[in-house]
């Protein structure tokens, strides 16, 4: 489990009412066919009778169930309630998804709507952190990539697709540096992204992996 908690840390770049951002999602979510938003998200919902069920939504290397109507979410198999960020994100997830296929196609954060927008935020929370960590210990990048999941891509010197939440992959592409250039990261996004997360918020889910990436490599 990547420890979610670390993210409400370093979130001073992205500054927001977080209850707010929860309650109105929650609100939105009243009156909905879960079953439907289970099935464009890719995730399971299970039905447990008389209009109650259950959603479960892998996110990384944790399960996550929020109940049906009340929308309490806690990690599978315990009663751990996760950080409000990450409610709010899985929340989202559902709103958010329309069930496009992925079209295999890479792109930056700045190519998604509104992109250059969020872009700062993104790149210091993000691609920075991980370029200070792996840029010199491609070991450790690949240490971390196993224990979370992550794929081997023929991109860059190195990289790695992971997969987030069920139709959202992030891939990650390390350069190695040399006497004219140092190490550079990237992180890219199937360019539906944001047909399933905000702009907003896939700079915030980004940092969330970043910071299990982190952690995951000891």
């Amino acid at each position: 489990m990547c420890g979610d908690r670390g993210l409400e840390e370093h979130l001073e770049t992205l500054p927001r009412n977080y209850r707010e951002a929860y309650r109105r999602a929650c609100q939105r979510m009243a009156g909905r066919d879960p079953r439907i938003d289970a099935e464009t998200a890719g995730v399971t919902y299970v039905e447990l009778g008389e209009g109650k069920g259950r959603f479960e939504i892998p996110l990384l290397n944790q399960t996550y169930e929020i109940l049906w109507p009340g929308l309490e979410i806690r990690e599978a198999g315990s009663d751990r309630e996760p950080s409000l960020v990450v409610q709010i994100l899985l929340l989202h997830y559902l709103l958010t998804s329309d069930g496009i296929s992925l079209r295999g196609q890479w792109v930056s954060f700045r190519d998604l709507p509104d992109g250059r927008v969020y872009y700062p935020a993104f790149r210091a929370g993000s691609e920075e952190r991980l370029q200070a960590r792996f840029g010199q210990d491609v070991a450790a990048l690949e240490t971390a990539a196993e224990r979370l999941g992550g794929r081997p891509a023929a991109m860059a010197d190195h990289a790695f697709v992971f997969q987030v939440l069920p139709r959202l992959p992030i891939a990650l592409l390390l350069w190695e540096g040399d006497e004219e250039f140092p190490p550079e990261v990237r992180l890219l996004f199937d360019s539906t992204a944001a047909n399933y997360l905000p702009t907003e918020d896939l700079a915030v889910i980004a940092r969330y992996f970043c910071t299990c990436l982190l952690r995951a490599a000891g």
